[in-house]
């Protein structure tokens, strides 16, 4: 592997970094929407059983799954904009 230019590290750090806080931001949205759904009723938790604890929970960490995939498109359509922003060129190490 040949010299990698100082601007194309630049260039991927400020990438990564982007898409590191916008899945910050579109995971801490599904918490919060996963705890409305709880709070709501809409997940309801079980009264006493610890069996129904234990089918609860996967339903609740599923829900929080569905609700951060489908911030998923944001995430790539903003990392693509950002990269073309940056200039495609930059990511190219010469």
């Amino acid at each position: 592997m040949g010299n990698i230019a100082p601007e194309t590290v630049l260039a991927w750090q400020k990438l990564y970094s982007a898409v590191a806080l916008l899945a910050a931001i579109c995971s801490a949205c599904a918490a919060l929407k996963t705890c409305y759904d709880v709070r709501t009723g809409v997940l309801r938790p079980p009264q006493k059983s610890v069996a129904g604890w234990l089918f609860w929970l996967p339903r609740v960490w599923l829900h929080f799954q569905l609700a951060y995939f489908l911030g998923f498109p944001s995430i790539l359509a903003i990392a693509v904009l950002y990269a073309h922003y940056i200039g495609f060129a930059a990511f190219v190490p010469s």
